[in-house]
């Protein structure tokens, strides 16, 4: 039942990774992730190519350096001027 149900979705990645070059599917939670995990590889996909949406966000974050107390204050103070 799993696979069936899939199945549209495994072939609209099959189409996207042929014309778009997609390599990377995202997953909005983690039920998501872990059910779409065990199909990819019946569909010839790597299993390890789908990731949470919270990941990419963790991932596209710069720090450029640490946050402390009072450089947080001084932000706040240049919004409120």
């Amino acid at each position: 039942i799993r696979i069936k149900g899939a199945m549209p979705r495994m072939q609209a990645l099959k189409e996207v990774e042929k014309s778009d070059g997609v390599d990377t599917l995202v997953a909005i939670c983690a039920i998501c992730k872990s059910q779409f995990s065990k199909v990819l590889p019946k569909f010839d996909f790597d299993p390890y190519m789908i990731v949470s949406a919270h990941q990419l966000v963790s991932e596209a974050l710069i720090m450029d350096k640490p946050q402390t107390i009072n450089s947080v204050a001084e932000v706040t103070e240049e919004i409120t001027e």
